[in-house]
């Protein structure tokens, strides 16, 4: 079975929205995926839980962009639960070109 997808697109999918959050031993997120819809979860294990907020998104975003090769505009906001973040996807970079 072939992938037919276009070059440089995740196989996960293109994130839409990103969650973060601190736990006593590490920071945690969860990234909710389009085309196709998914959820990816994982910790973010270089960054102490005690570290400002703004260390782990920046952390996060890195991570995202790196694991689909293009660049992401986030707009992040505080959560309804203490220690969460959201962040929506507000612009998408373009996909890199096939080599």
């Amino acid at each position: 079975m072939t992938d037919e997808r276009p070059a440089g697109r995740s196989r996960w999918g293109t994130p839409t929205t990103l969650v973060l959050y601190r736990t006593p031993d590490r920071w945690r997120h969860a990234v909710y995926l389009s085309d196709p819809d998914g959820v990816l979860d994982g910790s973010l294990p270089d960054i102490a839980p005690t570290c400002a907020v703004e260390q782990a998104q920046s952390d996060l975003h890195r991570r995202v962009e790196l694991a689909n090769g293009r660049r992401f505009h986030l707009s992040w906001h505080e959560a309804d639960k203490p220690d969460w973040w959201t962040a929506e996807v507000t612009d998408l970079g373009p996909l890199p070109q096939p080599e």
